[in-house]
């Protein structure tokens, strides 16, 4: 009866320590990129702008609205916190900034 006994008890302890491994592992967060702000280091023209500002979904469709020259085909207005920038799209070089109204 004891090496029953003691048997039982180690099937028990070893499902249980096989099961707390197996929560332990789903316990670790995945890894994750977060995407990055804007940077917000001072603009000028002349300067590289950041990535985010020479994507298609950064283009300010109503520049006209706001106020603002036409861009040429290469390039497009986006907004930076308080400020219009008008960005080469070819080179990410920044050709105007403009204070929003």
């Amino acid at each position: 009866m004891k090496a029953t006994s003691l048997i039982a008890s180690l099937l028990v302890a070893a499902s249980l320590s096989a099961t707390s491994l197996t929560v332990q592992a789903e316990d670790n967060p995945q890894k994750t990129v977060e995407p990055s702000n804007i940077n917000t280091r001072d603009l000028k023209v002349g300067d590289r702008a950041p990535d985010i500002l020479v994507r298609k979904e950064s283009a300010l469709a109503d520049w006209k609205k706001r106020g603002l020259k036409a861009p040429h085909d290469d390039s497009q207005w986006a907004r930076v916190n308080d400020r219009y920038v008008l960005v080469k799209i070819t080179n990410g070089t920044i050709l105007d900034i403009t204070p929003a109204k």
